[in-house]
């Protein structure tokens, strides 16, 4: 075919295991043909899933509320825009379908091609932002080592933090927050969830960047430019290339309880002045280094004891899966066994996982005292109803289904639904009424005769914003119901910024929701695939009686206290533990 010809540069590099030109990439990606008939059928699958299913369809109408940043969008119109419009390419019809997506900054809510968007575009270069007096940039260069700790003044000729801070606040899609999506541009992060500026997913506009530095070891301390080509691959190599992109075969698979943004990809970068007469600034850096761990003691995995005099253990939490809450328990009873007397939750980087860990670590820590998470619902249509009806006479509360609601428990008592109106609701919205997860039979035994010392005046959470979907439901009921000190890491430089990020209430993809509902839409053609998110979650208070508030995500929950990278505590996260250790025991 004419694909597979002009595609032909992209295998021989891939089967060689070489890195693929720019100039083939983009002419492999733009021979995929436009078909008008197939991208109207995948306008309408996209509207008519988002409409009917997406609880934030109308919501993303609206302007931000204040301390987020970012557009309103009316997908209805925006979406019914692109049947009148001609693309080149099918790649650049589905960059627009998934650039309108993106805007919505719902880590939960994409539109995936997997032929397109598993390409890797790498600079080989890690930037990182840190606050310094001397108003250095410095990054780390894996190609070329002499260039580690030289200040990046320019990118592409403009100065280096306005053109991260607008790559963060333009393509970055998986926070409200534009502090987190700065963070999200930079290190230090997991690889996979962070530098978006220099290792992407989408084809880059030109086929390097040009930086202007400044080394104090080189040039006698002269700026001059580096022009870094793109390091260009592609996800598993050739096999998964020929599977995706030249026969077209869909093996996407979603697992109901990976509730989470799972970008295979992200980005890191460097920063500078928010205001250039101040004394403090954004600096741009970046290290390839993997973090030690100096001034705490590994006690078992992911938990430690600080080196102070405070007796203050860390619990490093990176995912949320049932199969860690055995871990976590026992990691929690070593730190009580060594006489810890406060805790410091690190969730930095934190990806999400299933919503019940978000029940199992309250009623772990704090409370089981129900409601022990945030109510949610789900939107209800006429064709669901019936669905609803016959799961409740034949499904178990074992049996998953969106639409099941004997699987749940009503807010806020968390005792079981008694008919399916209780669920449904009185139609006067078109959401359901509230409910709740339930903990799971093999949670409930890992909870039975277990008590640990701490209050939450003892905890402390710590993140850098990118905690995600069931880490930020953790971390929001943590900290808005039982009160848990919240510290956010970097950001831009004397601006608030949030803790956690697309709290949602669950994500789910198109075919999964279409057969729970009962709907019969047809499946999108090849290998495309819609994610979004399917039931909200809300805030509420609890002070006696229980009122219930607004989405969680659309709620600017910031951090109570800030912390920000230097070039020591990038690589050594134990110094943002000392930091974190004496706002817990009040010594700042």
């Amino acid at each position: 075919s004419d694909t597979k010809l002009q595609c032909e540069g992209v295998s021989k590099a891939l089967k060689r295991n070489k890195s693929i030109e720019y100039n083939a990439t983009k002419k492999c990606l733009e021979s995929f043909p436009f078909n008008a008939k197939r991208a109207t059928k995948m306008v309408d699958l996209t509207l008519h899933f988002l409409s009917s299913y997406y609880v934030f369809f109308d919501r993303a109408k609206e302007g931000p509320p204040d301390g987020f940043t970012y557009q309103p969008v009316d997908l209805e119109n925006e979406l019914k825009s692109l049947r009148t419009k001609t693309f080149k390419s099918d790649y650049d019809f589905t960059t627009a379908l998934r650039t309108i997506l993106f805007k919505l900054k719902d880590g939960h809510t994409r539109f995936i091609n997997n032929c397109y968007t598993n390409f890797i575009y790498d600079q080989k270069l890690s930037l990182y932002s840190v606050i310094t007096t001397d108003k250095k940039q410095v990054f780390n260069d894996t190609l070329d080592p002499s260039n580690n700790d030289c200040e990046v003044i320019e990118i592409e000729g403009k100065p280096a933090l306005q053109v991260i801070i607008d790559f963060a606040n333009d393509k970055i899609a998986y926070s409200k927050d534009l502090g987190v999506r700065f963070n999200m541009a930079l290190a230090p992060s997991r690889p996979e969830y962070s530098q978006h500026f220099t290792l992407r997913e989408d084809l880059p506009e030109t086929s390097s960047i040009a930086y202007t530095l400044k080394c104090p070891k080189k040039h006698k301390n002269k700026s001059f430019k580096l022009e870094r080509p793109w390091n260009i691959t592609y996800a598993d190599g050739i096999g998964l290339f020929e599977n995706f992109c030249l026969t077209q075969n869909n093996i996407t698979s979603f697992s109901l309880n990976d509730n989470f943004a799972s970008s295979s990809k992200v980005t890191k970068l460097v920063s500078n002045d928010k205001n250039p007469e101040s004394e403090s600034s954004n600096k741009l850096k970046a290290s390839t280094s993997s973090n030690k761990i100096a001034h705490a003691k590994l006690v078992v995995d992911d938990f430690y004891i600080l080196d102070d005099e405070n007796k203050v253990g860390i619990a490093v939490i990176t995912q949320e899966k049932q199969i860690f809450e055995a871990g976590q328990k026992f990691g929690f009873n070593e730190l009580k066994k060594r006489g810890v007397e406060k805790l410091i939750l690190d969730m930095t980087n934190n990806i999400g996982g299933a919503l019940t860990e978000t029940l199992f670590l309250t009623s772990l820590l704090l409370s089981s005292e129900q409601p022990n998470s945030f109510p949610t619902n789900i939107i209800i249509n006429d064709f669901t109803i019936r669905t609803i009806e016959d799961n409740f006479k034949h499904l178990s509360s074992d049996d998953y289904n969106l639409y099941n609601p004997n699987f749940y428990l009503k807010f806020p008592r968390g005792d079981k639904f008694r008919s399916p109106s209780e669920f449904i609701g009185t139609r006067k919205n078109r959401t359901s009424n509230l409910y709740l997860n339930a903990l799971t039979p093999d949670e409930k035994k890992l909870l039975n005769n277990t008590s640990f010392p701490w209050t939450s005046d003892d905890i402390i959470i710590l993140t850098n914003g990118f905690c995600a979907s069931a880490c930020a439901l953790i971390t929001m009921f943590f900290s808005e119901i039982h009160n848990v000190k919240t510290v956010a890491v970097g950001g831009l430089y004397n601006t608030q910024m949030s803790y956690s990020t697309f709290p949602g209430g669950e994500v789910t993809s198109e075919n999964i929701i279409g057969g729970d509902a009962g709907d019969n839409s047809t499946e999108f053609p090849g290998v495309n695939a819609l994610l979004l998110t399917v039931r909200e979650a809300h805030d509420f208070v609890k002070n006696g009686t229980i009122k219930v508030k607004d989405v969680l995500e659309y709620s600017y929950k910031p951090a109570k206290y800030r912390l920000y990278y230097d070039e020591n505590n990038a690589k050594d996260p134990s110094l943002l533990w000392l930091e974190a250790s004496k706002i817990l025991n009040k010594k700042t």
